[in-house]
Order: C-alpha cells, then sequence, then structure tokens
C-alpha cells in the first residue's frame, strides 16, 4: 500500500448506516472559531503542483490545501509531498483520476481522494435545463423519461444516458480494487455532462455501488441551472459527499439559463448551503472552482472564510 491509513480521511461518517470502514484523521492546524459550532470544513484552491514558496504564501492566507491539476512526474509528486507535508500543508485530491497511473499520482502526492467525471452524453435532443422532470428505475438507475408528458423527442438521449450510465458503472467498479488497495476514494462529479441532473437520480448512482470507496464529489454550482437549490444534494447523497467545489453560477431573472458568475456573486444561496454543510457533518475539503470568473489568492482565501464562517459577503 503505497498510502498509509492514517492519511485516510475518516469516511465512516460518510457511509449509510449498513457501511462502515476503519480510517484515521490526518491532523490539521487549528482554526479561529466561528458561529457554527461544528463540523467546519477545510479550506483549498485548486491548481498545478506549488513550490515551497506558494505553499508558504497559501498558508499564510488561512489555505490548508490544494487539488492538483496536470501531470507531475511521481518523482515530483513525492518530493513536493514531503516539502507540503513540513509545512502543515495537503494536496488532498486529484483532477482526472479516473485511471489506475492517476490514482497512484494521487497516492504519490498524499491525497485520499481523485475526482472522476463519470460519463457524458452529447449529439442528441434533450430537454432544456428548467424542463427536466426525471423518472428513473431505482434499482437499476436506468433513465425511463425526462419530461412530463410525451418523452418521444428524447428517445435518443434517453437511450444514449442509459449505455454510458452502464458503461460508467463497469469503469467505475474496474477502479474499486486500486482504490481500495491506495485507500484512495473515488469521488463521482456532477460536471455539465447531462447525465444525472437532479440529485435524487445523481445520489441513486453513487449510492448504488454500496461502496465507501465510490462516494460523491459535489460541486456547488455546476446543477443550479438545473436545479437552484444545491445545499438539497446533500439530503440526497445521505453522508457520502466526500469533497465540494466551491462555485457559483448566477440564474437569469426568469430563472432559466445563466452564466457562471464570481463564488458569492451568484444565485447560491451560500448560508443555506453552510448550515446544510453543517447538519449533515461535512468537515471536509472544500476547493474553489473558479470557472473562468477569477480571483487572487487574497480574495479566494477570504471568501473561502467568510462561506466556512456562515458570513455573507458584504
Amino acid at each position: 500500500m503505497k498510502l498509509s491509513r492514517r492519511d485516510f480521511l475518516q469516511t465512516a461518517a460518510l457511509t449509510v448506516a449498513s457501511a462502515s470502514v476503519i480510517s484515521h484523521v490526518r491532523t490539521t492546524s487549528a482554526v479561529p472559531a466561528t458561529a457554527f459550532i461544528t463540523g467546519r470544513p477545510k479550506k483549498a484552491i485548486l491548481g498545478a503542483l506549488p513550490d515551497a514558496a506558494r505553499i508558504e504564501k497559501l498558508r499564510a492566507l488561512g489555505i490548508e490545501g490544494m487539488e492538483i491539476t496536470g501531470a507531475p512526474s511521481i518523482q515530483e509528486a513525492e518530493k513536493m509531498r514531503k516539502v507540503a507535508e513540513s509545512m502543515d500543508f495537503r494536496f488532498h485530491s486529484i483532477m482526472g483520476g479516473g485511471s489506475v497511473e492517476r490514482m497512484e499520482l494521487a497516492s504519490a502526492l498524499g491525497a485520499d481522494a481523485v475526482l472522476v467525471v463519470p460519463g457524458r452524453v452529447s449529439g442528441v435532443k434533450m430537454p432544456e435545463p428548467w424542463e427536466f422532470k426525471i423518472h428513473f428505475d431505482e434499482k437499476t438507475n436506468r433513465l425511463l423519461e425526462v419530461v412530463e408528458g410525451d418523452n418521444t423527442p428524447y428517445a435518443d438521449y434517453i437511450k444514449a444516458h442509459n449505455a454510458e450510465m452502464e458503461r460508467a458503472r463497469k469503469h467505475v467498479e474496474s477502479l474499486i480494487p486500486t482504490a481500495e488497495k491506495l485507500g484512495i476514494v473515488i469521488g463521482l462529479e456532477n460536471v455539465w455532462n447531462n447525465m444525472w441532473v437532479h440529485p435524487h437520480f445523481a445520489a441513486n448512482f453513487v449510492l448504488s455501488f454500496d461502496s465507501p470507496w465510490v462516494q460523491a464529489y459535489f460541486d456547488i454550482g455546476n446543477n443550479v441551472k438545473y436545479y437552484p437549490r444545491p445545499q438539497d444534494w446533500f439530503d440526497s447523497f445521505q453522508g457520502k459527499v466526500i469533497r465540494v467545489h466551491i462555485k457559483d453560477f448566477k440564474l437569469n431573472e426568469n430563472g432559466r439559463g445563466g452564466r457562471f458568475a464570481r463564488i458569492m456573486e451568484g444565485s447560491v444561496d451560500w448560508l443555506a448551503v453552510r448550515k446544510k454543510m453543517e447538519e449533515v457533518g461535512f468537515d471536509r475539503w472544500m476547493t474553489v472552482e473558479l470557472e473562468g470568473c477569477p480571483l487572487t489568492d487574497e480574495e479566494q482565501a477570504h471568501r473561502l472564510e467568510l462561506i466556512a464562517s456562515g458570513k455573507p459577503l458584504v
């Protein structure tokens, strides 16, 4: 095993009552008291493997870790992991973790989760985001209807969705042995892939694996155009959210469509999201993803702190 169990986040609290995992919590630096009594998430940003100077700057801003993009070598990863650990900093996850090689890189970095996009459907007619009324088979996760009334115009979409879902299942299942060996959780993310667009539907797929090694990497902003209450996703996932991406989306005035926005400047009710995090005991990593809406390191740290503290942007 390349990754010590002490590096594995406490996943027992993430599973439903029938599942449990022996795990150990990695110690982190003290954080200031907030209005919330329990379950303060850890703060991270997204980016390429940093050097010591950048880590020092981020730590001074109160950033505790990073989700890594790009493809550093195993040797580079192991070297910078040691540097980061000496500075009380953590590379908690990597993007694009859907292969054994990427999971081995995550292990070298000391990460205990990887972000995996499970599938994608495109090139077929599908409903507008606000038209979706999902009906699916909870035993198989197969999509049955996507709108009220006549679903004939979307027959190709339903067929493609179900085929891609089955392919995604086989792929994720093939990664589980490596995940267990390395002590790394596979986090399935809700991206703009035109699949699993409503919380109960997405959660049913994640929960169907019945494995502590397959959980959700929930992006707060990604599904606002389909479902404007991201806080509800935490309930649907029943404690199986391993990571959170902090992103915002601004709906148009009519509630139909919109664009990504700078964090805390869009349509997400961040106070409701933070309250829900506290209710479900989410105290793991939340990572800023800017999605073309730039903020300085200082401003990213500031807004993460406001979210963690349950305070509005003023």
